[in-house]
């Protein structure tokens, strides 16, 4: 920890913090302390910028830590009975050391210094040696072929039990050869004959702790909960791990729970448009090749600098991991998992934590454990999506196909048969009701069922409460890629075929979904809404044929032409309510939510289902005077700004809104965000102003980058790299312009601290479609459970979620405490209805916000604003070519204050041809009186000038 760090207690528990505190984060680590010690949920906001992620790791792993200590101090109080030799005691601890495979070991407050050194010879050496050698000795032969022929199909990943044997190994806790059993050479040198060692034979058992022995039963390490923490991004995971490494907890052991897409090292996989299904096809060995990476898993998770028991350990990120998997020629995916028996802390998208198919997957288990989630404020929609499901009518006739092949070549018939069933009763009851669509817009159409409706159909197809379990068992049979058959009289294990990947993914998915409706005797069905579509699309031949691909048995490809506009039906279970997702985490110790944009914060408890004792809405770090916030409902030209879908369509605003944001380019340098309520609007303005001319106006002052809708990320990269680029190279543009949208990629998790984002302008209010068929849904579902459940109203629902995406679009700018800022809110409702547009945002926002009556007014506190924060050392940048005659005159007779802002935020403009302009000599420019904070400007004015 550095040598500024401070210490605070509490709640009865040490914090070592890597510097002086601010006070939002000592509320926050007291409201979670509170929230673990007390078994508490918590929702927390803290402004983005106010350190609440070293807030969140410190409270929670000094918490840990404290726990750790309890348990040694209770290890250490309870004195041992002594040993017992009777027979019968022996036996019993002879069975449990060969159950277990590892003696127990204390909970440890302090992680394991590295292990005293050895002789050569030792038995210890000896031992991990072979075991080294046996390993490599399996891999050496074809350690550089990436397709290896599988002899064991797929390496089952390690238990818990075997993880921590293998650690007691490499810690020197056990001495003795494998398969000796200390208690049974010692029960072979007693004389046989009656107990007298102990009360055993009155039937006591002196010494037996219930408590102790579940303790022990469970392993030593689960008396202390992991802590796993749910971020937005994989991106946002690098930046959280960046803050561990400040900390004094940077040691504890972790991992980093990611996707395949991040984490693939094979050359062929990786470079694949579906890394998932190529990945599982390679392990499955179908043409009798496996990946050489996963067999070498374990040459990563036993790596000393993934080993906090090595002393080398230290906090790593994704990327240190795959370039260790590079360098080792082993899977980081699967490390990562391996890790995760041993870890402390785990982090991973929050979607891994709510999703009940990649919780099966990655074998987590939320008993008892604390669960953080970061950047929560779209925690409400990632539940509802976790437990939806959507299965178009091709994906299930393409998996009919598969089991049609099953059956018909006796593969696993009885378990095959049911599935088949299913699938073919699905697309007759598509077939049917598909005639009683309705249409809903262009070449669209849909027709909507409640849950118990859809429970009915599924009833007259004989899926039942009774059936189902048994259909989810004849599910895992036919996954199974091996089975036992007697043959010549004893039993051996063959591989069997199994369906492609992509038809078990449609069928997880369907039965995940349809295990939430019949779930606790169809207690969610109502909170479901089934929803069949009809549209068209235009599919290429590549598309169409994908099914046919990767299914076990091919099938003929039929001619299609190249191009082809195709009718699609798609079968939809939307889940209208998140509390389904956290059901299943209703046995988590304690869960904190978190983010810099929970306002409003009425909704996430009757939402959740989820009560959240400890609330906390933190103040920011920063000083009023770093922060501009103030609303415009006006243009340069005084037309009225009201971004309602009406005016947005007519040239008149966009028009307005274009030269709005043009005069605020002019007046702030470096980098400006603007965000926009739809990628609808987005290109609406762009054609416009592409078509009048102020496009390149713009382009004029700053370098102008629009979002993408959709796109590899690679190109979004690039995209930002230019944005970037632009600020951080000084030319004749001064800066650069991003305009993007809100709920997009720009709006999430990137930062964009000092001059990278000088101003956030939002243009209007965010509010979701009105007209998406799942908006209108969720807003009459809540209208419909409002008084039984307590939630909120649909349109206060509705309202909330524009609320919220305009908070985290705001949130962009103001990164950490030296930063400055405007935030410029452009329409006429919130000067006009403050009370009910101004509730909504964030805390530190809406104590701060200045209404202005005109844009005039709001320039020219923007400017002096600009000039304040300004800092003296900042460099100007080049002057261009002489300003036209126009605008030098408009300078002329300005004060001194606002004259420099102008300079600064007119790149182009000739210093000469100003300060000629007001009649001013270079040679007395200095002898201004009361100069102030404009000295440093007007020096540079004469350097210039002189050059």
């Amino acid at each position: 920890m550095p040598s500024e760090g401070a210490q605070y207690t509490i709640g009865g528990v040490k914090i070592l913090f890597p510097c002086k505190a601010y006070p939002s984060q000592l509320a926050m680590m007291n409201a979670i302390v509170k929230g673990l010690n007390n078994r508490q949920h918590c929702l927390l906001e803290s402004p983005t910028g106010s350190g609440k992620s070293l807030a969140l790791l410190c409270s929670a792993l000094s918490w840990q830590q404290a726990l750790y200590g309890e348990c040694q101090s209770e290890d250490r109080k309870a004195a041992p009975s002594p040993p017992c030799h009777c027979r019968c005691h022996s036996q019993a601890r002879s069975s449990e050391a060969a159950a277990s495979g590892t003696p127990s070991a204390p909970c440890s407050a302090s992680y394991p210094e590295p292990g005293t050194s050895r002789t050569p010879g030792s038995p210890l050496e000896t031992l991990a040696s072979k075991l080294s050698a046996k390993k490599k000795l399996s891999l050496h032969a074809s350690e550089n072929d990436d397709f290896q022929v599988d002899r064991k199909r797929i390496r089952p990943l390690e238990t818990e039990q075997q993880v921590r044997k293998r650690h007691c190994l490499a810690k020197g806790h056990i001495d003795l050869p494998v398969g000796f059993c200390a208690s049974s050479f010692c029960l072979a040198l007693q004389p046989p004959g009656p107990c007298t060692e102990c009360s055993c034979a009155s039937g006591k058992e002196p010494g037996k702790d219930p408590s102790h022995t579940k303790k022990k039963e469970n392993g030593d390490r689960l008396c202390v909960p992991k802590i796993f923490f749910g971020t937005r991004t994989h991106k946002q995971i690098s930046q959280i791990s960046r803050e561990l490494r400040r900390t004094a907890y940077s040691c504890v052991p972790m991992t980093i729970l990611s996707s395949r897409d991040y984490t693939c090292i094979h050359p062929v996989v990786s470079n694949s448009g579906n890394r998932s299904e190529m990945c599982v096809e390679l392990l499955e060995g179908k043409h009798g090749k496996s990946c050489s990476f996963y067999h070498g898993v374990h040459k990563l998770s036993e790596q000393p600098a993934l080993q906090p028991a090595h002393g080398l350990y230290q906090a790593w990120d994704i990327e240190d991991l795959v370039g260790l998997g590079r360098k080792l020629r082993a899977c980081p995916y699967f490390a990562a998992r391996e890790l995760m028996v041993g870890a402390d802390i785990v982090f991973c998208p929050y979607n891994y934590l709510l999703d009940p198919q990649i919780r099966d997957t990655m074998d987590i288990n939320l008993k008892d454990q604390v669960v953080i989630l970061d950047e929560a404020h779209n925690i409400e929609d990632c539940a509802r999506e976790s437990v939806s499901y959507g299965v178009t009518e091709s994906q299930l006739r393409a998996a009919r196909e598969e089991l049609d092949f099953m059956v018909s070549n006796s593969i696993r018939q009885k378990h095959h048969e049911p599935l088949r069933a299913v699938c073919c009763s699905l697309i007759n009851w598509l077939q049917e009701s598909s005639g009683q669509l309705v249409e809903r817009a262009f070449e669209s159409a849909c027709k909507v069922w409640s849950g118990k409706e859809m429970l009915n159909f599924l009833h007259q197809m004989g899926i039942t409460g009774i059936t189902f379990p048994i259909l989810q068992k004849h599910l895992a049979a036919v996954l199974e890629k091996e089975e036992k058959v007697s043959m010549h009289g004893r039993e051996e294990i063959i591989e069997v075929p199994v369906v492609s990947p992509a038809a078990q993914i449609m069928l997880k998915g369907l039965f995940m979904v349809l295990s939430c409706l019949f779930k606790e005797n169809s207690r969610f069905a109502d909170d479901y809404r089934v929803a069949l579509q009809q549209t068209y699309t235009w599919m290429t031949e590549d598309q169409r044929d994908d099914a046919d691909k990767s299914s076990f048995f091919p099938r003929p490809k039929h001619k299609k032409s190249s191009r082809q506009k195709t009718l699609v039906h798609m079968l939809n279970f939307w889940c209208l309510n998140p509390a389904v997702a956290f059901s299943d985490l209703n046995e988590v110790r304690t869960i904190v939510l978190t983010s810099g944009t929970l306002s409003p914060m009425d909704s996430f408890s009757s939402e959740l289902g989820v009560k959240f004792s400890i609330q906390l809405e933190a103040n920011h770090v920063i000083r009023n005077s770093q922060v501009w916030v103030g609303t415009v409902g006006t243009g340069p030209s005084g037309r009225e700004l009201c971004a309602t879908f009406q005016h947005t369509e007519t040239f008149e605003f966009q028009d307005e809104v274009g030269a709005l944001l043009l005069s605020v380019c002019q007046t702030l340098g470096q980098g400006i965000l603007c965000f926009l309520p739809s990628y609808k609007m987005l290109d609406k303005l762009k054609d416009r102003w592409m078509h009048t001319g102020l496009w390149r106006n713009l382009e004029d002052v700053k370098t102008v980058i629009a979002e993408p809708q959709g796109g590899a990320k690679s190109d979004f990269d690039e995209l930002l790299k230019i944005y970037y680029d632009a600020i951080k190279c000084k030319g004749e543009k001064d800066g650069a312009l991003l305009i993007a949208v809100c709920r997009g990629k720009v709006s999430e998790g990137l930062d964009f601290c000092d001059e990278n984002a000088r101003a956030v302008v939002t243009i209007g209010i965010p509010f979701p479609n009105v007209r998406d068929l799942q908006v209108e849904l969720k807003r009459k579902y809540n209208d419909q459970h409002k008084s039984t459940r307590g939630l909120l109203s649909g349109s206060q629902w509705y309202e909330i979620q524009a609320y919220r995406a305009l908070n985290q679009a705001l949130g962009r700018c103001i990164r950490h405490r030296n930063d400055w800022g405007a935030l410029i809110l452009v329409d006429d409702r919130f000067r006009k209805n403050p009370n009910k547009y101004i509730t909504g945002l964030s805390k530190w926002i809406r104590q701060q916000v200045q209404h202005h009556g005109s844009f005039g007014s709001a320039l020219r506190s923007l400017r002096a604003f600009a000039l304040r924060n300004q800092s003296p050392g900042e460099p100007w940048a080049e002057p261009g070519p002489e300003l036209p005659a126009k605008h030098t005159s408009s300078l002329a007779g300005k004060d001194l204050p606002v004259l420099c802002v102008e300079l600064r935020s007119c790149p182009k403009l000739r210093v000469r041809s100003v300060v000629q302009c007001q009649g001013w000599d270079f040679s007395s420019i200095l002898c201004f009186p009361s100069l102030g904070c404009c000295r440093d400007i007007l020096e540079q004015l004469v350097h210039f000038s002189s050059g």
